[in-house]
């Protein structure tokens, strides 16, 4: 390939390209590195030619003028394993053209059906909630109302089942252990899916017969391909084509029988109910987590948010209507969304006809790497961006003051279907959090701010604190008794 087709860049080693120079566990900083070097808009070799975009204004311009030209995806050969390298690939986050059309419109159309941003979604949420308060509450000695926890997976089970409920109208009982396993393999997945590893596989097929590590990632990727073929086949022998669908893969099916659509089968929608379920589950549970760390290293912000949330509920249940009314509480959400940058390699698009991106004419058939993660950590847009710091979503009133270029789940036909869900999770469940308990370190050791390198930034394990607030938790008693007996079945 000439390097003369693309915008500058670092120079690149022969068929490994710029992959040692990358930090991993940070690209962003990497990223950032090059921008101030190469300009707003360079060329990466990981191994293959990748343009990155790394200016708001730019990527804003490009979105504006070639939405649909930019919003392909690149046709991997490590991600074409599961779609059977279909031109176009297949489910919602990697696929393109009409198929993608398709789905991504079928998404939208049932969300908005199941009421996503509305009151019935709320109930969803609260439901499994108010069972992950009370297991916190368990947790806690009776006397002092003090415990120890690591909450990676407490939070996602009741992630994990706010999606289950959304996509296969069901839930797990705490400590099930095939969600367990469940969450494993997307975990690996994803990790791998990132790895130098995979990247080099991806572009040097052939590096599958030494590369010993692609073996684990097909196993473990066909293991979530099958569960899902498994769960639709149930759904298949107890759906009733008179009752309005519940959850997605039954309102999939309603359409799917009901319609002469080519792009609706059950291999794209075991890929479409997998694209969801990780979609969903992963970040969110990892920006809580991310939440709880920022929460500890800075209790005094802990404070002044538990203060706004006293104020203004008292010992009522949060509703996402509550939220223009904490403004302290949506800009501490929004720099937590900034700062751990959870999707620090995004997703790439590929064109799909020839644009203009800034200066440089680009060709068809170019991968493009919008990089939200420089963008957010620009000291133009944000002064002291590596510090922690809620204040700058703030006006000199206190009064939420959003920021255009803070842009956490992407924009354009690309940005992300689930945030309207996302951000109703995220609000009430670390509202709810800070209603109830306090979070202090456990023993006095700080939880790390490392990341773990993958497709997610995923924080190292930790345990903290927790200090009940009082003698009871603020949950829904109606929820909390239907729910009970399920979690009498827990396994630890």
């Amino acid at each position: 390939m000439d390097a003369s087709n693309y915008p500058p860049g670092p120079k690149r080693w022969p068929i490994i390209g710029n992959l040692p120079s990358i930090d991993i566990t940070n690209p962003h900083k990497s990223f950032l590195s090059l921008s101030e070097r190469y300009g707003p808009v360079y060329t990466v070799w990981l191994p293959r030619p990748i343009i990155v975009i790394a200016d708001f204004d730019i990527l804003k311009e490009v979105n504006n003028h070639f939405a649909v030209q930019i919003a392909g995806r690149p046709q991997g050969f490590v991600y074409g394993i599961f779609t059977k390298h279909q031109k176009d690939g297949d489910g919602i986050i990697l696929c393109q053209g009409e198929r993608w059309s398709a789905q991504r419109r079928f998404a939208l159309k049932t969300f908005r059906n199941f009421g996503m941003g509305k009151g019935v979604m709320e109930h969803r949420i609260n439901k499994h909630k108010g069972l992950l308060l009370q297991r916190m509450e368990n947790i806690c000695d009776l006397r002092t109302r003090i415990g120890v926890i690591d909450l990676h997976l407490h939070i996602s089970f009741c992630v994990g089942n706010i999606i289950n409920d959304l996509v296969m109208g069901r839930h797990y009982h705490y400590g099930d252990d095939e969600f367990y396993k469940f969450k494993t393999l997307i975990d690996n997945t994803l990790k791998g899916f990132a790895s130098k590893s995979m990247q080099f596989i991806d572009f040097f097929p052939f590096l599958r017969f030494v590369i010993p590590y692609y073996y684990q990632y097909i196993k473990e990727g066909f293991e979530i391909q099958k569960f899902f073929l498994e769960e639709i086949h149930r759904h298949e022998k107890t759906y009733d084509k008179n009752e309005e669908p519940t959850n997605f893969i039954d309102a999939y099916l309603r359409d799917m029988h009901n319609e002469d659509d080519p792009y609706l089968s059950k291999t794209t929608l075991a890929l479409d109910a997998g694209d969801l379920w990780t979609g969903g589950l992963e970040t969110t549970v990892t920006s809580l987590r991310w939440a709880v760390i920022y929460l500890i290293r800075y209790p005094k912000i802990q404070i002044k948010l538990q203060n706004e949330i006293d104020d203004v509920l008292d010992l009522s249940l949060p509703t996402i209507s509550h939220r223009h009314r904490m403004p302290y509480v949506q800009a501490t959400l929004d720099e937590i969304l900034r700062i751990i940058n959870v999707l620090p390699w995004g997703i790439p698009h590929e064109t799909t006809d020839d644009v203009k991106i800034g200066e440089y004419n680009i060709k068809a058939g170019t991968v493009l790497m919008p990089q939200i993660g420089v963008i957010h950590f620009n000291e133009e847009n944000f002064p002291n961006a590596e510090e922690f710091n809620p204040e700058r979503f703030l006006n000199e009133n206190g009064e939420y003051k959003p920021n255009k270029k803070f842009i956490p789940f992407g924009m354009g036909k690309r940005a992300c279907l689930g945030e309207s869900l996302a951000r109703m999770e995220l609000f009430l469940i670390f509202v709810s959090l800070l209603q109830n308990f306090s979070f202090f370190p456990f023993n006095d050791i700080l939880p790390s701010l490392e990341r773990s390198p993958g497709m997610t930034n995923v924080p190292k394990e930790y345990k903290c604190e927790i200090r009940q607030r009082r003698n009871f938790i603020v949950t829904d008693e109606t929820i909390s008794d239907a729910f009970q007996k399920s979690e009498e079945k827990q396994k630890f």
